[in-house]
C-alpha cells in the first residue's frame, strides 16, 4: 500500500507553508510541513488508526489523525491511502464540512 496526496491536500500544505513563512522563516515553515507529511507514514502500518469523521453528504469514509493544530484527513482505498485534506483546527468548521463533501477525485 502507498500514500497518495489529493490536489486539495497538496494545496493545503502549500497554504500552511505560506502562512508560517513570514512569521517563522523558510526553514521553520518547511519543517512544519515536513512533520505533517511524516505523520502520515504511520498509516502504512495501521491505516485504521485515525478516528472516523462523520460527513453527512459524502459517501467516503474519512478518518483523521492529529498533529499539533492540524487534522490530516484521509480515505482508505483498496490500493492506497488518499490524503484528502490537511486542516488547521483553528479555522471555521463550516468550511471544513464543505471541503470534505467534495469528492477527492473532483478536487
Amino acid at each position: 500500500m502507498v500514500i497518495k496526496w489529493s490536489p486539495l491536500a497538496q494545496r493545503s500544505l502549500k497554504e500552511i507553508y505560506l502562512f508560517h513563512l513570514p512569521k517563522t522563516g523558510r526553514e521553520k515553515a518547511h519543517a512544519i510541513v515536513t512533520e505533517l507529511k511524516k505523520e502520515t507514514r504511520y498509516l502504512l502500518i495501521f491505516p485504521e488508526m485515525g478516528r472516523k469523521e462523520p460527513v453527512e453528504i459524502n459517501s467516503y469514509d474519512y478518518r483523521y489523525i492529529v498533529k499539533g493544530h492540524y487534522k490530516i484527513y484521509y480515505i482508505i482505498l483498496p490500493t492506497h491511502i488518499l490524503i484528502g485534506l490537511v486542516w488547521d483546527t483553528r479555522r471555521n468548521p463550516e468550511l471544513l464540512t464543505k471541503l470534505l463533501n467534495i469528492s477527492p477525485t473532483q478536487q
